[in-house]
This record gives structure tokens, C-alpha cells and sequence, in this order.
């Protein structure tokens, strides 16, 4: 009887450990991710635009370093938020700023 016992509090402790660490570890590559991009979206959404899953996922294609300290837009980013209705010009100083 008392292995039971020791069996299910250890069993416990298992599953309130997994608890607690899970969330830590699965939003720490999400918040470092957003961060990486959080330029294009903040610019995205200062010019009014309503920022959701589709203006996420055109700003996480990282602008292109030229090598010579200036950044160009990502075509993916572009064309992302292009065809989502932000004007082109918008899109594309947005999309220089996901890096």
C-alpha cells in the first residue's frame, strides 16, 4: 500500500511539474519570434490596419540584409500583405522593418 501511495504522489508531482514548464518553454520561442518582427507589425498596425493571424504570418518572413547595413523587404512579406489590402507602400516599409 504505501508504494501505491509514494507511486501517485510522485505521479503527481510529475504531472504539476509538466504543467508549469510546458507554457514557460512553448511561449518563449513565440515571444522571441514576435519580437523579431514586432517592427513590421507595429508599423503595420500605426497606419490603422488591423493586425491578425494573416498580417502575423506575412510580417514573420524576416527582411534581407544586404550585407552593406540596409535591409530590403521579403517578397513573401510583400505580397502577404498586399493581398490582404495594405497598400503597397505601407507593405513595403513594414516589411523592411521585419528583421
Amino acid at each position: 500500500m504505501t508504494t501505491t501511495k509514494v507511486g501517485r504522489v510522485l505521479a503527481t508531482l510529475g504531472v504539476a511539474a509538466a504543467a508549469t514548464i510546458t507554457p514557460i518553454a512553448a511561449a518563449a520561442p513565440a515571444s522571441a519570434a514576435a519580437s523579431m518582427y514586432s517592427g513590421c507589425l507595429n508599423y503595420v498596425k500605426s497606419k490603422g490596419y488591423v493586425v491578425g493571424p494573416k498580417v502575423y504570418a506575412a510580417c514573420s518572413h524576416q527582411a534581407l540584409n544586404t550585407g552593406l547595413g540596409v535591409w530590403i523587404h521579403s517578397p513573401a512579406c510583400l505580397g502577404g500583405l498586399v493581398n490582404i489590402g495594405v497598400k503597397p507602400a505601407v507593405a513595403a516599409e513594414a516589411c523592411t522593418r521585419a528583421h
